[in-house]
């Protein structure tokens, strides 16, 4: 087990929720809570290949919606990643990733990413010679995150 976060204590472990009941409980689609994972905005445990949500992270998504009162700190870095979420989803233009980036984002090595790209299981395409002209288009990086994630929930049920 692997806490993204030193913050939760085993205490907190009994009240851990999957990505699609964080979802259902929030009403946030389950890509932005991953988002909002992977971009350490909230904090998340790893269990084996999953991720759980503290029921404490959930509280303080639940209370920036409700208007409830939080620390402003919170409030500002939810209220931030949220608006830029709901803005990246209302751009028009593409949005196009470096393999670096998509290796802070996914929280992997640069070369496991470039092995991603070669082998194909993520997609995306080189610009010039050389290892850092990979360029990731948002939909490809968005498709790899969401096989990955039925990949999980198939292996979760069999669990």
């Amino acid at each position: 087990m692997d806490n993204r976060d030193n913050n939760i204590t085993n205490n907190n472990l009994n009240n851990l929720y999957t990505i699609k009941q964080a979802s259902d409980i929030t009403g946030i689609s389950e890509e932005t809570i991953i988002r909002l994972s992977m971009l350490k905005k909230i904090k998340t445990v790893r269990i084996g290949k999953s991720i759980r949500i503290a029921e404490e992270e959930l509280d303080k998504i639940i209370n920036y919606i409700s208007g409830d009162n939080i620390s402003e700190k919170t409030n500002n870095q939810v209220k931030k990643t949220i608006n830029q979420m709901n803005n990246l989803k209302e751009s028009r233009l593409p949005i196009i990733f470096t393999a670096e980036e998509v290796a802070e984002i996914l929280n992997l090595s640069v070369d496991n990413v470039w092995l991603l790209l070669k082998s194909g299981q993520l997609k995306g395409f080189k610009i010039r010679d050389g290892r850092s002209s990979w360029r990731i288009p948002q939909e490809y990086l968005n498709e790899f995150i969401e096989e990955r994630i039925k990949k999980t929930s198939i292996l979760d049920k069999h669990s």
